[in-house]
């Protein structure tokens, strides 16, 4: 096609030599897709243990994945050793509500030890040149600072958050592991091209040359991330309609259930209240939670938004809204908490204060008000490390002149119902359709053990694929797994690659490639997502029933037997484009045949989620957990008994198996 930036003195249509159908082999111990936060880890380690690694990921590895902009807490810090709860009682209290919870666990346990580690690379944490010295979020012994709960350690902010994604890919060289970048891979290969059987390895292609790589490994990790844009289409609007990085749509998941490998927890698919297409960028506005705690909150008159503990006390003070209750052993975000834990927020009475005019809108996020430290907090740690309000935010206002010394940011206007919810600074969740695929967890998991394997010898898992959200989590899963698979590589036969499977997946990639310039081939990467999303918006939304779910499952395959067919793509990019949306397509057949399962084992006839397939947790404990594969081309559905983790071969306790199984490390 042409070779490069100019043609014939032109500037040319795609700026890289295109290579389409030449082969690049790798060899190494350990394959590592998706260079995150958790790759980024998993690769670092598995190299200390002596492996030859090779790390791959779809974008420059030095900024890539959900952490890529930077980070602005470190939750899950139970394992600290200032912490006022273990992991063992954390994981005590969450074992059999329908979570796995021997893999938040493991990951739960070397939180404190990852950041150790991630300090000695060069991240700061500690606040070093006393910023904050004598106020109530440094901790004087160790020059942590302390996030939510000021009496306690149980989440830290991080000083230099923007920068863990810089330290990991310097730490990555550093241990001389092989890097390639703007690579898309495709599939996983396996023993005798078979479901169900060894890992050997994976396909991919370069998104600038089109080349294609095929990767011989003795284990390999998966760490790509949760499943993004399967309900929802949108190409333009990026910041608004996606919660995680948007190049996330399911394709460790995909590949690993192609493969054959069990996966679960695709019939809950969480929610997307909060975080909707039309929603704005997260932590991009002002607000009081999260990346904002606890800022101020005053109406268009200046008069303040009440706070309230978890019990709806009214809090007096702005140094209250940092200190347990009456009645909470501590207070914590997310995963760190335990029974009665949760911080306090904006009265829940907002929507009927608005609805009478008790408050004027708009609301103003009122940094000013705030004691001098905790703005310099909100503003200059958390705002200006976390990435998804660095960049919108932080640098882009700070260079047009906002002062938060003296300056207030806007909160969104909404209808009174749209104050309800706690995400309601996203905009309006309360008036959007559920559609599932923004969702805080519950996208569906790959299955791991106490060694962070799948049920296929040799592949592993790490980070969001294993449905473990947050930074702390995807750092201590990918040192973890790193570990594990570097052990197991080191024992095991080089794996010979199938060539029929091989050339099977070679032949799909480049296929619409060959279709270029075809008359029939005329749909676009974006129909064709469209098409798909439409299926999951009718077939897989609030009213869910057998009839229904079989309908989109013939919808699907209609697609892929038609228009997947005369799809084309011009560039290397487009070639990405469509393949993933073709992973897209193969993910909501996941998310259908899970629905079809679980209707199946609960009885049900189906109708509207809630009481069916509701996204929130499970109220009481289920007797069994439902699992998936693919065996022989066809899908397979099985229950096992809740906590097995903890029963059969296993230890009975969480401790015993960690240390049994973390290469006889004593925690």
């Amino acid at each position: 096609m042409n070779d490069g930036v100019y043609q014939n003195g032109k500037l040319s249509e795609w700026p890289y030599p295109i290579r389409y159908g030449k082969i690049n082999r790798v060899d190494v111990d350990v394959l590592v897709i998706g260079g995150g936060l958790s790759g980024g880890c998993a690769g670092i380690f598995a190299a200390r243990a002596g492996a030859k690694v090779a790390v791959v990921d779809k974008a420059p590895i030095k900024r890539s994945g959900c952490g890529g902009a930077g980070m602005d807490h470190w939750n899950n810090f139970s394992s600290n050793p200032k912490s006022p709860i273990t992991p063992e009682d954390l994981a005590d209290q969450m074992s059999g509500n329908g979570n796995l919870t021997h893999r938040e666990y493991i990951a739960m346990k070397g939180t404190y030890e990852a950041l150790m580690e991630l300090e000695k690379m060069g991240l700061e944490i500690r606040d070093k040149n006393g910023d904050f010295a004598g106020t109530a979020t440094l901790d004087e012994d160790t020059g942590l600072l302390k996030a939510y709960d000021y009496q306690d350690m149980v989440a830290i902010k991080l000083r230099g958050g923007h920068y863990i994604k810089p330290v990991i890919y310097n730490e990555l060289k550093k241990q001389n592991v092989s890097l390639y970048e703007r690579v898309m891979v495709t599939s996983l290969l396996t023993k005798d091209g078979k479901q169900g059987t060894k890992v050997a390895g994976a396909t991919g292609f370069s998104m600038e040359t089109g080349e294609f790589y095929i990767f011989s490994a003795k284990s390999v990790i998966i760490s790509t991330g949760y499943v993004c844009s399967i309900w929802t289409f949108s190409t333009e609007i990026t910041g608004a309609s996606y919660r995680w990085d948007p190049n996330e749509i399911g394709e460790g998941l995909a590949m690993a259930w192609n493969a054959g490998a069990e996966i679960y927890g695709f019939s809950n698919a969480g929610s997307t209240h909060g975080s909707h297409p039309f929603a704005w960028p997260r932590f991009g506005i002002g607000n009081p939670s999260n990346t904002w705690f606890p800022c101020t909150i005053v109406d268009d008159n200046g008069v303040e938004v009440p706070w309230e503990d978890y019990k709806g006390r009214k809090l007096a003070t702005v140094e209250e809204r940092n200190l347990p209750a009456e009645g909470q052993p501590y207070i914590a975000s997310g995963h760190d908490g335990g029974k009665n834990t949760t911080t306090p927020n904006l009265t829940r009475d907002l929507s009927r204060m608005v609805e009478e005019n008790e408050v004027q809108l708009p609301l103003w996020a009122d940094l000013e008000a705030m004691p001098e430290a905790e703005r310099r907090s909100i503003w200059g740690v958390m705002v200006g490390n976390e990435g998804k309000s660095r960049y919108t935010l932080y640098d882009y206002y700070t260079r047009e002149g906002f002062n938060p010394d003296t300056d207030m940011m806007w909160c969104p206007i909404m209808a009174p119902n749209g104050y309800k919810s706690k995400g309601w600074f996203h905009g309006e969740p309360n008036i959007v359709k559920p559609w599932r695929t923004e969702a805080f967890g519950g996208q569906g998991e790959i299955v791991t053990d106490w060694d962070d394997m799948t049920s296929l010898p040799g592949l592993f898992s790490a980070g969001a694929s294993s449905g473990l959200e947050g930074c702390s989590y995807a750092c201590s899963s990918g040192m973890y797994a790193g570990r594990r698979a570097a052990e197991y590589a080191l024992k095991a036969e080089i794996p010979t690659v199938d060539q029929a499977q091989v050339q099977k997946e070679f032949d799909r990639v480049y296929a619409p490639v060959r279709r270029n310039g075809d008359v029939d081939a005329y749909v676009s990467w974006k129909e064709l997502w469209a098409g798909s999303a439409r299926v999951m918006q009718l077939c897989c939304g609030e009213y869910r029933k057998q009839e229904i779910l079989e309908f989109g499952m013939n919808w699907l395959q209609s697609i892929k037997r038609t228009e997947m067919q005369q799809t084309f793509a011009r560039t290397p990019h487009e070639l990405a484009r469509v393949l993933e949306c073709e992973t897209r397509i193969t993910v909501s057949e996941v998310y259908l045949l899970s629905c079809l399962a679980k209707l199946k084992e609960t009885g049900s006839k189906g109708g509207m989620e809630e009481g069916t397939f509701s996204h929130k947790r499970e109220k009481k404990k289920p007797e069994t957990l439902l699992f998936q594969r693919m065996a022989d081309g066809e899908p397979l559905s099985y229950t096992r008994e809740n906590e097995y983790w903890l029963k059969g071969d296993n230890a009975p306790t969480y401790l015993e198996n960690y240390e049994r199984h973390n290469g006889g490390r004593k925690s």
